[in-house]
């Protein structure tokens, strides 16, 4: 079998947010999720429920391929749309290894931990993309500066589409 990533997939997205969500926040997570399998990025996650799951879901609707890293050592705690488990059961220690296994970071919603994974991905130079119509910290941070350490900002989007288009316009897809 001859299989060349960069031909089938555009890169990997992180997707972080709040593992408990509004119906709202719901629908627009799933949309995104299926935008991202459309446009051949991959998804990988905290693979458990809310964002997590809303995103896989979508994703596994077209077909797309998702990662979840999961803070247990059972792989069958991950959400049923995961395709890739990863054990990482350092408890919020993995949220840097679901920023540092993305290309780029989507924050949707979210609370301390997606804030914490908000941070990493600043720390680490990771391009931030979130959605600022959603409760949570995507939409208290969008537009922002973390720190004067880089000279962009996390970029504010209001729609999965804008999301999907900011993450290809930084990403060069």
């Amino acid at each position: 079998m001859n299989f060349n990533f960069k031909e089938n997939f555009n890169g990997i997205v992180s997707i972080i947010g709040a593992s408990e969500i509004d119906k709202k926040t719901q629908e627009i997570t799933f949309e995104v999720g299926k935008l991202l399998a459309q446009n051949k990025f991959i998804v990988v996650c905290g693979g458990l429920s809310g964002v997590m799951e809303a995103v896989c879901k979508g994703a596994k609707e077209e077909n797309g391929l998702t990662i979840g890293i999961i803070p247990h050592i059972e792989k069958t705690a991950a959400n049923k749309y995961v395709d890739i488990v990863i054990p990482c059961p350092f408890s919020q220690a993995r949220n840097i290894v679901v920023v540092l296994s993305g290309d780029a970071c989507l924050a949707i919603s979210g609370k301390a931990g997606t804030l914490s994974e908000i941070c990493f991905a600043w720390i680490y130079q990771k391009p931030i993309i979130a959605l600022s119509n959603v409760k949570g910290w995507s939409s208290k941070i969008a537009n922002q500066k973390l720190d004067d350490r880089r000279s962009d900002l996390i970029y504010g989007v209001e729609s999965p589409q804008e999301a999907i288009e900011k993450i290809k316009e930084l990403l060069n897809k």
